[in-house]
């Protein structure tokens, strides 16, 4: 077994990478979701494989070219192709029916369509970041990354994928007001529609159970679906979703660029490196790592560490600060950690910041990926401010002026109806009313990691803690869980335990009436080999360690209570997690 640290380092590492690549959501869909705990056909994990019986197609794959989809797109709606394809899944060939095709005006979308191993069941996968691309479905990379899963592996699942509107990074599209709206809800959906009626040309008849797997912005057109479109998936798993989407793209990461700059402004260089990311990190786990009882650097609960950066506060006259922070990194990491308050009331600007335990995961999004000894780099070379600035005009349609990044009012609460409450009904998916979806028999999935450097997970534990409020704590219960993962970067990576089976979870609860309850988490080695478990329970127990047998294996944990039971702090934007009509815009989906 591979050391601690080793694992720990290698986590890092991926999480980094992968940070670079995207805005505001690391992939397409959650790889955190990825794993079937198990392996062999039909027997892992609790999976149903057996209870489904394959379908074969009725049609040659071909016939699917000539289907009409302008009923559901409009005019303009097309199938470019549909021809035979194979896929190579962890190792296992998969043929599959691709259909590639057009809903008006420009929504790209594929569907894959087993040709022999179809079991009745369709998957829609999430787009992260500001979308703009379309993932291969046929590669089902928000299932396949670690663990052997049969229902995806043998090709259970029809799939189908859609770049929600938009072809790359120019933003453009994000002032055209039917792109806006394919972005914000439509997109997803009507690629929905598109890939049921294909299922039911292609087998003769229709699906028997739909899921929405997605992360961070995939999080948030999952809890789009489940309160605006309710019938369209039987089970939907919403992974630190960026349902609080305006928040997100201005206040919450233009912070982090303010918090960062030498000048307080985005003229400044940035004044914490990663070099001392990592310093404040190790005294961070120092000083509140081990909550779960067992030796294993993680914070189990971020809301019950009171560290103060100020407590690795280099000497004054120091001639040596590699392993302490200096007054202004010290300051800098306070900015990040409490985030900005209203400058008259002193109320709190965010509903969270970046928790305790994540300072490793800052480096390459607020935090520069080079170090305090190499050159200065300016606060615009962040990804924190790519994120903020890419997002401008999809968040600011509408306003009475076009804000900076200097001018977002970071101490003043106004800001929240001045400039982002006319979009908010329209891009956020915030609404805690999940009736509908409730009464449809829907069943939801909520998780998200405490390590996580782009969205707080204080965010999705308010809406979970809104949809109690609105709902019914009880009520709740019957259709929602939410995990949320210690050490767990954003949408997976990081120094916990990031190979999580929430996909088995949900077929069973949904086709079984198997109600979630503990999910067995993993590390692996770069093989794949797993080097440790442990167990996850629904909100808020934590897991705890029986102090006997390996701490490594999950075996010897047991739930434990709570650590923290007190609700979210009150907040400028905490209307928004009130329940609210969602408003439409250009072309309204079918």
């Amino acid at each position: 077994m591979k050391t601690l640290h080793a694992r720990n380092l290698l986590s890092r590492m991926k999480a980094r990478a992968v940070s670079l690549l995207t805005l505001v959501g690391v992939c397409a869909t959650a790889v955190v979701v990825a794993a079937c705990s198990g392996g062999g056909s039909g027997s892992s994990g609790g999976l149903n494989y057996a209870t489904l019986s394959v379908v074969q197609p009725s049609v040659d794959c071909s016939k699917l070219a000539s289907i009409d989809i302008t009923d559901i797109g409009g005019a303009g709606s097309s199938i470019t192709s549909a021809a035979v394809t194979n896929a190579t899944i962890n190792g296992k060939t998969v043929a599959f029916c691709t259909v590639k095709g057009t809903l008006a005006p420009s929504n790209t979308f594929e569907v894959a369509l087993p040709v022999s191993t179809w079991t009745q069941r369709f998957a829609e996968l999430g787009c992260g970041g500001l979308c703009g691309n379309l993932s291969d479905p046929t590669q089902q990379s928000s299932f396949s990354f670690t663990y052997e899963c049969p229902l995806v592996q043998e090709g259970g699942f029809v799939t189908a994928a859609t770049d929600m509107g938009h072809t790359g990074s120019d933003q453009t599209w994000a002032s055209d007001t039917q792109k806006q709206a394919d972005f914000a809800y439509r997109g997803q959906h009507i690629t929905t529609l598109a890939a049921k009626k294909l299922i039911k040309a292609y087998y003769g008849q229709t699906q028997k159970y739909s899921y929405f797997i997605g992360c961070s912005d995939g999080g948030r057109e999952a809890l789009m679906a489940a309160q605006r479109y309710p019938t369209d998936y039987n089970g939907i798993i919403a992974g630190a979703p960026a349902a609080h989407f305006q928040i997100q793209n201005s206040l919450y990461h233009g912070w982090s660029v303010k918090s960062q700059s030498t000048t307080g402004t985005s003229a400044g260089n940035a004044t914490l490196y990663a070099d001392k990311a990592e310093v404040l990190h190790k005294a961070v786990i120092a000083a509140c790592g081990g909550g779960s009882g067992a030796a294993d650097g993680l914070i189990a609960d971020p809301r019950t560490c009171h560290f103060d950066p100020a407590t690795i506060q280099c000497a004054s006259g120091a001639t040596s600060t590699s392993n302490c922070l200096t007054a202004a990194e010290v300051t800098t990491a306070k900015a990040i950690y409490n985030g900005p308050t209203d400058a008259t009331s002193g109320e709190y600007m965010l509903a969270g910041s970046p928790q305790y335990g994540s300072e490793a995961n800052w480096i390459g999004v607020e935090v520069p990926t080079t170090n305090s000894t190499d050159a200065p780099v300016p606060v615009t070379k962040l990804f924190s401010y790519s994120i903020v600035t890419g997002a401008y005009n999809l968040i600011f349609t509408g306003s009475p002026t076009m804000p900076t990044i200097d001018t977002f009012g970071y101490t003043d609460a106004s800001f929240y109806p001045t400039y982002l409450k006319a979009n908010h009904p329209f891009i956020d998916a915030t609404s805690p009313d999940l009736s509908a979806f409730n009464a449809a028999g829907g069943k939801l999935i909520l998780w998200h990691g405490w390590a996580d450097q782009h969205i707080s997970p204080l965010f999705t534990i308010q809406y979970y803690e809104a949809m109690q409020g609105t709902m019914g704590a009880s009520t709740v219960d019957q259709f929602a869980r939410l995990y949320v993962v210690p050490g767990v970067a954003h949408c997976g990576g990081g120094e916990g335990f990031p190979n999580i089976d929430l996909v088995s979870k949900i077929t069973d609860w949904v086709e079984d009436a198997k109600v979630p309850t503990s999910v067995m988490t993993y590390q692996t080695d770069s093989s794949n080999n797993v080097t440790a478990s442990r167990p996850i329970y629904p909100y808020p127990a934590v897991a705890k360690y029986t102090g006997s047998g390996d701490w490594h294996d999950g075996a010897n944990y047991t739930e434990g209570a709570a650590l923290y039971t007190a609700a979210t702090h009150p907040w400028a934007g905490s209307s928004f997690y009130s329940t609210y009509t969602p408003t439409t815009r250009g072309v309204a989906a079918p």
